[in-house]
C-alpha cells in the first residue's frame, strides 16, 4: 500500500508539471493539437519502457485485452485529454486542475452506483464543501475583456473541465480492472496511450502538419515535455491502481491542484493570477474529495 501512494503523489506530480506546460505550449499550439504531441511523446516513452520491463506480456496481449485498451484510450485521449487542455487554454491551469480535482467524485459515484452502496455522513458533508471550494475559484476569475464574452468562454471552459472529469473517472474504474487482472500497468499504459495516439492524429492530422510546419519550435517541444511528464504520470497511475483500490489512488491523485497552484505561482505569474482567495477555493475543493472518499470507504 506505501508503494502505492508514492505512485500516487508522483502521478499528481506528472499531471501538474504537464498542466502548466501545457498552459505555456498553448499560446501558440490549438488544443487537440498540443494533446496529439502530449499523447504521441508519452506513448513513444512509456511503449519503449513496456517493451524493455514487459515484453513477454506485451507479445501475449489478446484481443479480449486490445479491446479494453482501446476504449480506455478513446475515453482518455481523444475526449479526456482533449477537454482538459481546451479547458486550461480557456481558463488557465490554476483553474482548470481545481475543477478536474471532481474527477474522484465522479469516480466514486461510478463505483457506488454499480455496488448498490449508499452514502455516508462524511460523504454529504464533503459534497457541499467541494462546491463551496469550486464558486470561489470560479469568482476570482479576472476579466480582461468584455463581461460577457469572457463569463461565456469561463463558463464553457469550466464545463469542458468537469466533462474531462468524468471521462477521465470513467477511465479510471475501467483502469482498475484492466491493470487488477488483463494486463500490467506498463502494458496497459503503453497501449492506451499508443491507441489514442493513433486516434488524434486521425482527427487533427491537418493541424499537426500545419504546426509543424508553421509554428516556432519551442512551443511544440513544451509540448512534448508536457507528454513525458503526463506519460510517466499515467504510468504511475496504473501503478498505483494496480497496488490500491481507486478509493485510496484517487484522492492522493487529486492533490495535483495544490502542486498545479505552487508551480504556477513559481513559473506562470505572467500568465496566471493567484490570490488568497483561489488558494482557499482550491484548498476547499480538494479538502472536499478527500472527506468525500474517506466517508465513502469507512
Amino acid at each position: 500500500m506505501a508503494l502505492a501512494v508514492v505512485f500516487a503523489f508522483l502521478a499528481a506530480l506528472g499531471f501538474s508539471s504537464g498542466y502548466v506546460l501545457i498552459r505555456v505550449g498553448t499560446q501558440r499550439v490549438s488544443a487537440p493539437t498540443a494533446t496529439f504531441f502530449t499523447v504521441i511523446t508519452g506513448a513513444v516513452l512509456i511503449s519503449a519502457l513496456a517493451l524493455i520491463l514487459n515484453l513477454p506480456e506485451v507479445r501475449s496481449v489478446t484481443p479480449t485485452a486490445l479491446g479494453w485498451f482501446a476504449l480506455m484510450g478513446v475515453m482518455a485521449y481523444p475526449l479526456a485529454r482533449v477537454l482538459q487542455n481546451t479547458a486550461i487554454t480557456m481558463v488557465g491551469a490554476t483553474r482548470a486542475a481545481p475543477v478536474s480535482s471532481l474527477q474522484p467524485i465522479f469516480a466514486m459515484a461510478l463505483a457506488l452506483s454499480i455496488l448498490g452502496e449508499r452514502p455516508n455522513l462524511l460523504v454529504m458533508l464533503g459534497t457541499p464543501i467541494i462546491v463551496c471550494g469550486l464558486i470561489i475559484v470560479v469568482l476570482t476569475s479576472r476579466t480582461n475583456g468584455p463581461v460577457n464574452q469572457i463569463l461565456t468562454a469561463r463558463k464553457l471552459g469550466y464545463l469542458l473541465a468537469m466533462g474531462a472529469a468524468v471521462s477521465f473517472a470513467s477511465r479510471d474504474i475501467i483502469s482498475r480492472h484492466v491493470v487488477g487482472s488483463i494486463a500490467p500497468p506498463m502494458v496497459t499504459a503503453a497501449f492506451a496511450l499508443s491507441i489514442g495516439a493513433v486516434l488524434l492524429f486521425m482527427l487533427t492530422y491537418r493541424d499537426v502538419i500545419n504546426s509543424l510546419r508553421n509554428l516556432p519550435g519551442k512551443y511544440l517541444a513544451l509540448c512534448c515535455l508536457a507528454g513525458v511528464c503526463q506519460g510517466l504520470a499515467v504510468a504511475f497511475l496504473f501503478q498505483a491502481l494496480s497496488r490500491a483500490p481507486v478509493t485510496v489512488v484517487s484522492p492522493i491523485n487529486a492533490s495535483s491542484p495544490l502542486i498545479t497552484l505552487l508551480l504556477a505561482h513559481l513559473f506562470l505569474q505572467r500568465l496566471e493570477h493567484i490570490n488568497p482567495m483561489l488558494v482557499l477555493g482550491t484548498l476547499l475543493s480538494v479538502g472536499g474529495v478527500v472527506l468525500v472518499v474517506v466517508g465513502a470507504v469507512s
